[in-house]
Parts: C-alpha cells; structure tokens; sequence
C-alpha cells in the first residue's frame, strides 16, 4: 500500500500532527501547482484533478513520509524528478529550488501547528528535516554520483571529439563503423549502417591496415600509414592512431581510429626542403664568389688572389670565375695570385694551365704570381709547355709588370659590359 493510501494510526506518535498537515493538503498542492505552471505551460490545459493526481502526490509525500516506516517512497520520487532534468539535459538549480520551496511551505503550516499546540508539532518538525535532509542525499547522488558522471563525461567526450578538426571513428572487430565525428564524414561520407573501414582503403593499402590492426590485438594500440579514398575521388595520406577501449572484466567495447592528414604537412615539409635547397645554393654561390674573388685594378687587368686549399672542385670554379670575369669585362691579362694557397697538387697545376689556354682564346695572358719553390717544382714536373702562362714570383712583381705593359702596349680592353 502506497504511503499517500494509509490512514494514520492513533497509536503513531506523529499521527495527530500528521492528520493537521493534510488538513492542508489543498494549500499545499495549489501552491505546487502554481510553482510548476512557469516551467510547464500546458498545465493550463488540464483540470484540477489531473493536477492533484500527478503534482499533488508530489506535494503531499512529505507529509505522508512522517508515518510511513521509512523515506524509500520519498527518495524514489526525487531520484524520478533527477533523472527527469538529466534527461532534459537541465541541471540540478529547479529540482533544488522546488524542494526549497515546498520545505518553506511545510515550514509554515508546522509553526502554525505548533502555535495551535498540536500534539506532535515539536518531532514532526524534526523529522521533516529528516526527511528533506534524505531528499537532498538523493538530488547530489543522482547529479553528482559516479553513474551520473560517467554519463556527463560521455557526453563531454563525444562533443570534444566531434569538435577534433582530425577524423575519428569507432568501430568494432570486424571494422564495422559505431561512429564517426563531423570530420570524419566530411572526408568520407556521411556513415551507414554496417560500413566497414576497410572500404574506404585503397585497394593497396588492405595489407597496411590489416597489420595496424595486428599491432593493436597484440599490445592494445598502434600507429600506421594508410591511403584512403576521399567522399570528392581525392586521396587522404593519413597517419593513423589506434587503440582499444576496453570495459569491464577487460572486454574491448569499440576500436578507436584516429587519422591525421599528412598531406598538409608533407606539403609544408616539402616547401621546407625546397626553401632549404635554396639557402644552400645561394650560401654555395656566396661561398664560390668569395672564394675565387676578380678585382679590375687598372683598364684591362684583372686580378684574382686565391687564399686557402686549391684543390680540383675549387680549380674549376676559378676557371668558370676567370673566363667570366674575362669575357664580361673583355679583359687583356688576368692576374691569378696563389701567395696564399697551401699547397697546388698536379690536378690543380692542371687547371691553372687549362685556365690560362682558355684565357688565351678569349685574347688574355695569365700572370700566375706567389710561386714558391714547391709549386715551382710541381709545375716543373709537368712537361708542358708555358707559353701561355706568364709566371712572377711576388704579386708585386706581376701586378708592376701588368701595369708597364698596360702603358706601353696598351692593354685597354677589347669591349666593357659593365
């Protein structure tokens, strides 16, 4: 028998008080109904029967609650007015403040009882606190409980991961799709029911796929490269992340599938490469220039002084220098100062007269001044013949002989460019 059905008992200590409250009941239940009209508009379309039955039990299960053996009929109906705002997605604020107002009602007609000397005013007063003391245990159990707040978590986790701008799917062991963010269906369609991951792969990718898959039964997680086919015919290069949700007793529930496109930042690494590849060659361009340096020091005369190691790589990019220089500026002798190279192998003596033969076809003698005794005896061993090459000793002494030859022969060049 329902707690609003019983009659009270002359042998409850309470049941006096009880039966004053009921008394009431008609205030209690229009004051109800009058608070639920805001929240509830079409109310106004019920009659006041309808109304007492459905609101009214709600109103009068307190006072019901002060005979009855214990509150079980009371935490049932305020877990049912809990799971009713959770289900409408509310919070706790109208459950709260719905209670708070009823309290204050019983409140009121227990300090009038209790002014009119109605036996049992002082414990039913206490044990209404009780009872809204149990109604507010519930209302936090059922808001802030552990069952509630997985539910609120689940909910949190689907909107974060339908925000995730990267594809995200679950699916189950046979790579039937559960579900799939916005992300995921804006590159691969929208998701029906039994679709499987492994249509959407490229046909050469099943294999890829097939071991992602086997590196997650056998640790739980794996990571992979995987073409897939875009909803537009486009590619999707996607590094995959992979792992298993497991519940309770360790069973796997779904298999998550994370993909991140690639293609950005191949794209960005590409450009990377690209950029660097230019640094290189415009540093490579800066060292060469610096390195085999061609300075005009009189109408006709170029000089280049060389410093450092002279090998065969460098050799060569003197002579494209010098032939450069000669033929832009239309040059008559070209100066190749060696001072200041360490040391000239048979490879670069080589070089030296190729650059000098070369030279002489364009109408330019070569000066090779700084020659020491072991690029003397180098040059020796060659056997070849130096027509081409003029050789000095000291710069001073080409750059002095350069220039009287300049003033008695004229050496005023053939055309200038610039």
């Amino acid at each position: 028998m329902s707690a609003e059905n019983q009659r009270p008992s002359e042998e409850h200590p309470l049941a006096v008080f009880h039966a004053a409250l009921l008394a009431q009941k008609d205030v209690l239940v229009d004051r109800a109904i009058e608070r639920a009209r805001p929240f509830l508009p079409f109310l106004d379309e019920l009659p006041r029967e309808a109304l007492v039955e459905s609101i009214g039990k709600d109103a009068l299960a307190y006072a019901h609650a002060l005979i009855a053996p214990d509150f079980s009929d009371l935490r049932t109906r305020a877990r049912s007015w809990c799971e009713s705002q959770v289900t409408l997605d509310r919070g706790s604020a109208l459950v709260l403040q719905t209670v708070e107002e009823i309290r204050k009602d019983y409140l009121d007609l227990t300090f009038d009882a209790f002014a009119r000397g109605v036996p049992g005013a002082r414990e039913g007063a206490l044990k209404l606190i009780d009872a809204f003391g149990a109604v507010h245990a519930e209302i936090d159990a059922c808001f802030h409980g552990a069952e509630v707040q997985e539910i609120a978590g689940d909910r949190l986790f689907r909107k974060f991961v339908d925000a995730s701008p990267d594809p995200v799917a679950l699916t189950l062991r046979d790579e039937a799709v559960l579900y799939a963010n916005t992300a995921f269906k804006e590159a691969f369609g929208e998701n029906n029911p039994g679709r499987r991951l492994a249509s959407l792969v490229e046909d050469d990718q099943r294999e890829a796929l097939a071991r992602l898959h086997e590196a997650v039964d056998r640790t739980g997680r794996g990571r992979g490269e995987i073409r897939l086919r875009r909803v537009n015919g486009g590619v999707y290069n996607a590094d995959v992340t992979a792992f298993d949700a497991r519940v309770t007793g360790d069973r796997v529930a779904a298999r998550f599938m994370l993909l991140r496109d690639k293609g950005p930042l191949v794209a960005a690494e590409e450009a990377r490469m690209q950029l660097q590849e230019e640094i290189i060659a415009s540093q490579a361009a800066a060292i060469r220039a610096l390195s085999t340096p061609l300075l005009p020091i009189a109408p006709g005369v170029l000089l280049m002084p060389l410093v450092g190691a002279l090998n065969e790589s460098r050799a060569e990019q003197m002579l494209e220098a010098l032939l450069e220089g000669v033929s832009r500026r239309g040059a008559r002798v070209a100066i190749v100062d060696i001072t200041g190279v360490s040391d000239v192998d048979s490879h670069v003596a080589h070089g030296i007269l190729r650059a000098a033969r070369a030279a002489a076809l364009l109408g330019a003698r070569v000066f090779l001044t700084g020659i020491r005794g072991p690029v003397a005896q180098t040059l020796l061993a060659l056997d070849v013949k130096f027509g081409e090459l003029v050789t000095c000793s000291t710069l001073q002494d080409g750059v002095a002989r350069a220039l009287r030859g300049a003033q008695a022969e004229g050496y005023a060049p053939r055309r200038w460019t610039g």
